[in-house]
């Protein structure tokens, strides 16, 4: 039937919660043929099965379309107490036939796209919209606000409220950071609507525009603010530790802790070396931010290990150490101009500092 009411297409927009991998909120899309009785969102989502934490910051969690009856749907956003909002889109009758169509033979595909920045559920939503368009295509407004911040500053503001995220997307961004996205992979289900409302489709032909979001939408389910455990901030975190290892420091030379400073340097050597390495894996397949540069390679890297396992008899391999903390000193001192480093990460290296100078001077008292 020929009828604008007898399939309506709609945007869903669900509130973020606590947890790390829903921290940016979701996004779907509803659609409903009242004539027959059905009623469906259709969300893109990665595979379980896959989310693990390697696969998942490397960009390759795998993902696909799935569809569920929108009751079902509802149930569970209101058992995490998340707010559902509906925004009606301006489609002609045809093109939302297209696009239900389109989203049953994408989810029919399976999982055949990896999760990321690239491919997430905004970016895949705003996808089939675009390729539902007949004779029309999407013109976005301006970018207004954040829409004009780089990619770094972009995924800081998004996360703002979960530093732990924001520390881990700052370890792997690289030279990214300064990098700018395509429109539709700049979206997040935070600003979405507000982007949308000011974008239009546009007649091929005619050049007539009419706009995306059609109303001001409704709640579906009101919000529930669950309170999370508090849980120290990054720069809280290894503020501590960096206290911890100045501490242990000064026991070795003043009461002859050497025992428990051992212990320290062989534990900070092993994380340095374990995310040295899962650095080196993020930056040369991680398909999260692409491939680029990471400035934390430098003091993070298999190098150190290298050297001891091979160096450590040798008389002068105190001046490993030394040469170790000029480097270190001369990458705190460019955080100013490097945008990815912050003061999280720069107390890492601030504590592998403390030991790197201990471990010199230990050398050149040795040596005398």
């Amino acid at each position: 039937p020929d009828s604008s009411n007898f399939v309506t297409a709609s945007l869903l927009v669900i509130s973020p919660t606590n947890e790390i991998y829903s921290v940016f909120g979701h996004a779907a899309l509803r659609m409903e043929c009242p004539t027959h009785n059905l009623d469906f969102v259709f969300s893109f989502d990665s595979d379980p099965s896959t989310s693990r934490f390697l696969t998942l910051f490397a960009g390759k969690a795998e993902a696909r379309f799935v569809a569920a009856p929108t009751h079902l749907f509802l149930e569970d956003a209101a058992k995490e107490g998340r707010g559902v909002s509906q925004y009606k889109l301006n489609l002609t009758h045809h093109e939302k036939q297209q696009l239900w169509r389109l989203l049953d033979e994408d989810m029919a595909e399976g999982a055949h796209r990896h999760f990321n920045l690239l491919n997430n559920c905004v970016s895949m939503s705003v996808l089939k919209i675009h390729q539902c368009l007949i004779g029309e295509y999407l013109d976005w407004a301006p970018w207004q606000g954040e829409m004009l911040l780089n990619n770094g500053d972009l995924v800081k503001h998004y996360v703002g409220s979960s530093p732990w995220l924001e520390f881990l997307y700052m370890s792997f961004i690289g030279t990214g950071y300064g990098q700018y996205y395509d429109q539709e992979c700049r979206l997040s289900p935070q600003n979405m609507v507000e982007v949308l409302s000011r974008a239009s489709f546009v007649n091929v032909q005619t050049g007539e525009k009419r706009r995306v979001v059609d109303g001001a939408g409704r709640e579906l389910l009101a919000e529930v603010k669950i309170e999370g455990c508090h849980v120290p901030t990054p720069v809280c975190a290894f503020a501590i530790l960096l206290a911890v290892v100045l501490f242990i420091t000064l026991s070795e030379w003043l009461l002859g802790w050497k025992r428990l400073a051992r212990i320290t340097d062989v534990l900070l050597l092993t994380f340095q070396s374990l995310l040295g390495l899962l650095l080196l894996y993020i930056a040369l397949c991680s398909e999260v931010f692409g491939q680029f540069w990471n400035w934390y390679l430098i003091p993070f890297n298999l190098i150190p290990l290298a050297l001891w396992l091979i160096l450590r008899k040798r008389k002068n391999f105190g001046k490993v150490y030394l040469l170790y903390s000029v480097v270190l000193v001369a990458f705190i001192a460019v955080t100013p101009f490097v945008p990815q480093l912050d003061l999280a990460h720069q107390l890492i290296v601030a504590t592998m500092l403390v030991r790197t100078i201990s471990n010199y001077c230990k050398f050149k008292t040795q040596k005398k």
